[in-house]
């Protein structure tokens, strides 16, 4: 973890060191009671003054904790998934553009054939300077975006178990992760571009499970938790058949979401109005 001081000034925009932070329109909130997907416990420090965080999620990661766990426990590996394909398709315009640097591609998750778990490959692309902004992480969200592309609709991460997110995932036991938290899971992106396939063993396509990815969305954030794109899950047509599942397969075929473009804050992408004062230390 690193820290990101954002310094605006009259006039112009001074950055501090090359880990500085560029300039952002998105406020910082405080967290100070339990929320659930988010903080399902108090930290123990004294005295606890609460969290900063950006668009609902925690800025400041606390300490990684061996085997920690929300009230639900550990996430279940999902079996007797019905064959179906699930695409999301990254828009045209970033929902929040601070880079100047369109973030383009799709993550596509299929039910293994064997029925346990989902196949995934990301092919991501268009991602600015890790060094400022990076590495970027990127997770299933609970909602869909809505039909104007706001990404902040989707709220927090997919997460059955409710574990939160101030303690971070430990990839060695990914039982313990958020469902959604695929970043978290199977490593960041860092680099212009991302592509990798993996298997996750807890997700589902299988509808009503809560496990279940097909109706939700995947969201692209900045290393200080800005939601930078996002795009919902489709079906795509397929005509296997699953020789373990007992749920559907998808019928529609691949196409980006029924919005178009993405909503933008601030009005313009990659416009910011200096404010003549030093907004604040980001910290991730």
């Amino acid at each position: 973890m690193f820290a990101k001081t954002l310094l605006v000034a009259m006039g112009g925009m001074a950055l501090a060191s090359p880990q500085d932070y560029p300039p952002t329109t998105v406020p910082v909130s405080t967290l100070s009671t339990v929320e659930s997907g988010v903080l399902p416990y108090l930290p123990t420090q004294t005295p606890f003054t609460g969290l900063e965080t950006i668009e609902g999620a925690i800025v400041y990661d606390g300490p990684v904790v061996e085997g920690f766990t929300g009230p639900g426990g550990n996430a279940s590996i999902q079996n007797n998934n019905p064959a179906a394909t699930y695409v999301a398709i990254l828009p045209s315009t970033n929902f929040d553009n601070p880079t100047g640097s369109l973030i383009t591609g799709s993550i596509t998750g299929a039910a293994n054939p064997n029925g346990t778990g989902v196949l995934f490959t990301v092919n991501f692309a268009g991602f600015p300077s890790d060094t400022l902004y990076g590495p970027f992480v990127y997770h299933v969200h609970n909602l869909p975006v809505s039909s104007d592309g706001n990404c902040t609709a989707t709220m927090g991460h997919l997460d059955p178990t409710d574990r939160g997110e101030y303690h971070p995932c430990e990839n060695i036991a990914p039982e313990t992760c958020q469902a959604g938290d695929l970043a978290g899971k199977h490593g960041n992106i860092t680099g212009t571009t991302f592509q990798v396939s993996y298997e996750e063993l807890y997700l589902s396509t299988t509808p009503g499970s809560p496990y279940f990815f097909g109706d939700k969305s995947v969201v692209i954030h900045s290393s200080n938790t800005t939601r930078l794109t996002c795009a919902n899950f489709t079906p795509v047509a397929t005509n296997s058949t699953s020789t373990t599942g007992t749920g559907t397969t998808g019928t529609a075929s691949a196409t980006p979401s029924s919005y178009t473009g993405a909503a933008v804050k601030g009005g313009v992408p990659g416009m910011f109005v200096a404010v003549g004062a030093v907004l604040g230390s980001l910290i991730l």
